[in-house]
């Protein structure tokens, strides 16, 4: 089976997307499952922002690139 494209999340990512999908600016608790590699990944693709929190705790949020990110669908092999 071919790799999967960058544009399209993988597991970790699509699930962190997901669950901040319809909040504002959380934690990175929220991001569960993934870890500083995976919010560091999708900092870079653009799909999520960061910004100091309260306190200079770190905070995320979904863009619109990530949105359209976790709408795309998964290709499969047959």
């Amino acid at each position: 089976m071919p790799a999967r494209s960058s544009e399209i999340p993988h597991y970790r990512e699509r699930a962190a997307l997901q669950s901040i999908k319809h909040r504002s600016w959380v934690p990175q608790a929220a991001l569960c499952p993934a870890g500083d590699g995976t919010v560091a990944n999708m900092l870079r693709k653009g799909w999520i922002e960061r910004q100091l929190g309260s306190g200079g705790a770190p905070q995320y949020r979904i863009t619109e690139a990530g949105k359209i990110a976790i709408a795309a669908k998964i290709p499969f092999a047959h």
